[in-house]
């Protein structure tokens, strides 16, 4: 679904020039892009690496609830099941 988010000016930042992103784009600070130019000249930027551990995902995770799930395999005797044979 592509949705238009309003024209922007590009502008002048240090020795750089920068486009604004609304906040209704909802990007997070940190968040990384992929900056293509085709043959016509449009930019594109594409969202890339999106880490879990940084980009909020994991943040309503309760690990040590998930830990007393499955176990913890730093403290599981792997090997010694004491399986009779």
């Amino acid at each position: 679904m592509e949705k238009k988010l309003g024209n922007f000016f590009a502008r002048k930042v240090g020795n750089s020039t920068a486009l604004t992103i609304p906040s209704k784009a909802d990007v997070k600070l940190g968040q990384r892009f992929e900056l293509t130019q085709e043959n016509n000249g449009t930019v594109i930027y594409k969202s890339i690496g999106s880490n879990p551990w940084f980009n909020g995902e994991y943040d309503d995770i309760d690990f040590k609830k998930e830990i007393e799930k499955v176990g913890n395999s730093d403290t599981m005797q792997i090997g010694k099941e004491n399986m009779p044979w």
